[in-house]
């Protein structure tokens, strides 16, 4: 998934988008959520109301947790769950959406949060074009996402701007910048476990036994 480790460049010669994500990456174990781990990313949920999150958005982030996305990860920090956030893939679009990133409040503002967009952004595809990657956040969150350059959009629906939609937060991601997020990860050690890339590693393992 990763290319191989290259030597780091100087903060100064990479795009704005990583010299935002490099001096905050943080050490966590990040995988593909699970059943069993929607107590602790209801935890999270709750230990960020009122500020970031409404109370009465809980009952539909626990469905959201119930129904699937196309990419939805937990971070680890010591064995626990501390944040959790996922990513929709809109079919063979240039479009993406993050969902519901959060980390839990007792672990804010140590990097975790831009680990979690990090590895998000990792796992788009590196086509030719850019991809325009959409988010929604609470008043109080603008400023994180703006750090990395996402700007207040209105919404696109095949080119055309439908003015009665709701603004989202939008940045254009250039493929050269996942190739880079996933080096900085790798370089960190930061991996990310996804349950098909396990399967595949199993089958592969089968076949050579």
């Amino acid at each position: 998934m990763f290319q191989e480790d290259e030597e780091d460049l100087p903060l100064d010669e990479l795009s704005p988008l990583m010299q935002a994500i490099v001096p905050k990456l943080a050490a966590c174990r990040i995988r593909e959520y699970q059943p069993e781990d929607l107590e602790a990313c209801q935890e999270i949920y709750r230990s960020n109301e009122p500020d970031f999150v409404s109370p009465e958005g809980l009952q539909n982030f626990t469905e959201f947790l119930q129904t699937g996305t196309s990419y939805f990860l937990v971070i680890e920090h010591s064995g626990d769950v501390i944040g959790c956030g996922g990513l929709e893939l809109v079919g063979d679009s240039d479009n993406a959406w993050l969902m519901h990133g959060m980390v839990h409040r007792e672990y804010h503002r140590r990097g975790y949060g831009t680990t979690l967009l990090a590895a998000r952004i990792a796992l788009l595809e590196t086509d030719e074009r850019p991809i325009e990657l959409w988010a929604r956040a609470s008043t109080p969150v603008i400023p994180f996402y703006g750090r990395f350059g996402f700007q207040l959009e209105r919404l696109q629906v095949e080119r055309v701007v439908t003015r009665r939609a709701p603004p989202g937060l939008c940045l254009q991601v250039e493929p050269q910048d996942i190739l880079d997020v996933r080096d900085a990860l790798e370089e960190r050690s930061i991996r990310i476990q996804l349950d098909d890339a396990e399967e595949e590693e199993e089958e592969i393992w089968e076949e050579e036994v």
